[in-house]
């Protein structure tokens, strides 16, 4: 099944630092509600991106075809120029760090798991989906396949050293396992105290994260 054509937009937002961070917000996070939390935490930016709707999907195909949109893109304005910092921001942190370890840039991660496809059958966030997948016959292991490649795990061994990690100790829509997955990948690659464990849920990582912005970047 092909998801309709709306589910595969994305938006790219211009910023006023050609030589600035380009940022990738969480699912269904709009550019303008982004602004509004102050989510872009960094005064002078380069390129902000709205994810499509299919990112998180029933169609693991869907799903596939959706981060890939945003990666070749966004890899196209990163070949015209490398930016200094990559930041993903909850889903937005899957095309930031495919991207991160692609081209072996910094990366800032908020709220980040280690796989999507396990995030999709275990996280509460996507139930409504994986009831869906399920009722159309979708397996784990579908999304297992079609998601090959795509997984942020995956790419950690790539990216910069200085990158840095913030995550939610109470986080319910990254279940446990998924954020200690990742929190041990990434440790074989960036020194302990860059990774965060912040004291607070989802959104209060979403919420302390421009503070967390501003002082990595004096740091």
């Amino acid at each position: 099944m092909v998801a309709p054509d709306s589910t595969m937009r994305f938006r790219r937002i211009t910023g006023s630092d050609a030589g600035g961070a380009i940022y990738f917000l969480p699912w269904h996070t709009s550019f303008r509600t982004a602004m509004r939390f102050g989510l872009l935490g960094l005064r002078r930016w380069r390129l902000c991106y709205e994810l499509p709707a299919a990112v998180v999907h029933a169609d693991p195909e869907a799903c596939a075809r959706a981060i890939r949109l945003v990666l070749d893109d966004a890899a196209e304005e990163i070949e015209r120029r490398s930016p200094p910092i990559l930041v993903g921001l909850s889903m937005g942190t899957v095309p930031a760090t495919l991207l991160a370890g692609r081209y072996c840039t910094k990366l800032w991660s908020f709220a980040s798991a280690d796989r999507g496809d396990l995030m999709i059958w275990q996280s509460p966030a996507a139930r409504a989906v994986r009831r869906e997948a399920e009722n159309r016959g979708v397996t784990l292991g579908d999304f297992t396949s079609a998601l090959h490649g795509l997984h942020p795990i995956d790419w950690l061994h790539r990216i910069d050293p200085r990158s840095r990690f913030s995550i939610g100790a109470f986080d319910r829509y990254v279940p446990r396992a998924r954020r200690a997955a990742l929190v041990r990948r990434a440790a074989l690659r960036v020194p302990s105290n860059n990774v965060v464990c912040e004291p607070l849920g989802h959104f209060g990582v979403m919420a302390l994260s421009p503070w967390r912005q501003r002082q990595w970047q004096r740091a």
